[in-house]
């Protein structure tokens, strides 16, 4: 069934292990770094409060941050970059993990569940697909999520987007990042 959501949404979840050594995840290594460094040697991960938009200059626009909601468990973004609005065509900003999209419900069997999982035990993530559910299939993109606490269990989720070729995969651009598909 994860497979038929998963190509229902043109989507790929996976799942790195928090302590992932930040150089074997390419292009997001620096990313990673600033995470484990801000998580520092008493927390598992770092709070929201612990970065600053300046932080990630040479990511904005292709930012987002979500705050997780409960029942129901549910993403809602309080930031959308610029660069996201472009490719996806609509601006997320204060709206939940997939809203806006054709088949909103697709999300919630998918997405969200991958995110449920992060909450349960929090991991780094990698997502890659097209954006195929806002009618824009010839745009396809690779992400990294990264949870963030501010006690039990995860507060919010940064996540950083690339614009990747049609024919890459994650296991192609990060081939040393050890992941497990969701």
């Amino acid at each position: 069934m994860k497979q038929h959501l998963a190509e229902a949404v043109d989507w790929r979840y996976a799942m790195c292990p928090l302590n992932t050594k930040a150089e074997r995840l390419g292009p997001f290594r620096d990313l990673v770094s600033l995470m484990q460094d801000r998580a520092g040697p008493d927390r598992l991960l770092p709070r929201r409060a612990d970065f600053k938009m300046e932080d990630f200059k040479d990511w904005l626009g292709r930012i987002f941050i979500a705050r997780v909601e409960r029942a129901p468990f549910n993403l809602r973004f309080t930031l959308w970059g610029t660069q996201l609005v472009e490719w996806w065509q609509v601006d997320y900003t204060n709206k939940t993990l997939g809203s806006l999209s054709r088949n909103p419900s697709l999300w919630e069997l998918s997405e969200i569940r991958y995110f449920e999982k992060m909450d349960q035990s929090p991991f780094i993530g990698i997502t890659s697909g097209k954006l195929t559910q806002h009618n824009r299939s010839y745009i396809k993109v690779m992400a990294i999520d990264l949870p963030l606490s501010e006690g039990i269990g995860i507060s919010h989720v940064l996540s950083a987007h690339m614009r990747i070729a049609m024919d890459d995969e994650i296991e192609t651009l990060l081939p040393d990042c050890p992941i497990t598909i969701f």
